[in-house]
């Protein structure tokens, strides 16, 4: 069951170029994603109560264009396909005529929220989101694993706030975006996204940015400064 929802680019969502800005972009899907939860009744409501939840393990993008500020757009996901506890999802953003701006794919496992580990996907999920293997879009955007860099650079660390968290208590996927925009170059414009979520970061972890660069590609790796473990790879290529 494909869901869209149509919006329009706000002043609050945009970058210093009046472009849709990279965090404001990953919301839109998130929320897109929230939405086809609720419109099939399984949604926040229901893992809250079930004790369940959904956590992004990996993202790719391919942005063809960057929406504008005051642009009408129409965001879109779909689920090709669930296996086990990994429920699959494509995105896209377009314009009203069909015009396509965004697309990607994404993975999420499906967790039990008072043991911490993932459980298989109930047979409700399933059927409240439907399963649309026919509009699967091409696995064209590199591979799902990014390759943690042995060199790179040591960025300042820092402390995750309240403001960093979600309804899951954990930080939300945008706001690592947020945290390894700070370490590209300025006016750096992201084409293609690969992200891997590994870790749940939480009040008060203390986070250590790692950065490398190799032919125009920026890979920003956040780990906990004091126990290694890495919460999150980010690919940008323009």
């Amino acid at each position: 069951m494909k869901y869209s929802f149509e919006s329009r680019v706000r002043f609050s969502e945009v970058d210093e170029n009046a472009h849709l800005s990279l965090t404001a972009m990953i919301n839109y899907l998130q929320d897109c994603a929230t939405f086809h939860g609720e419109e099939g009744n399984v949604g926040v409501y229901w893992t809250a109560e079930h004790k369940k939840m959904w956590v992004l393990a990996a993202l790719r993008l391919r942005i063809i264009a960057y929406p504008k500020f005051a642009e009408h757009i129409v965001t879109s996901t779909w689920a090709p396909g669930f296996r086990n506890f990994i429920g699959y999802r494509d995105f896209t953003i377009e314009r009203p005529d069909g015009t396509r701006l965004v697309e990607g794919k994404s993975e999420w496992v499906f967790m039990d929220q008072q043991t911490g580990k993932p459980c298989d996907v109930t047979q409700d999920q399933i059927d409240g989101y439907g399963v649309d293997p026919e509009l699967a879009l091409p696995d064209c955007y590199g591979k799902r694993k990014i390759r943690v860099p042995k060199e790179y650079r040591e960025g300042g660390s820092f402390t995750i706030l309240e403001s960093h968290l979600d309804t899951n208590h954990h930080v939300n996927n945008g706001q690592y975006m947020v945290m390894s925009q700070n370490y590209l170059p300025p006016g750096f414009e992201v084409r293609h996204l690969r992200a891997e979520y590994l870790k749940q970061a939480f009040l008060g972890d203390e986070i250590l940015p790692c950065v490398t660069e190799k032919d125009g590609v920026y890979t920003v790796v956040l780990k906990n400064r004091n126990s290694g473990d890495i919460y999150f790879i980010g690919e940008f290529a323009g």
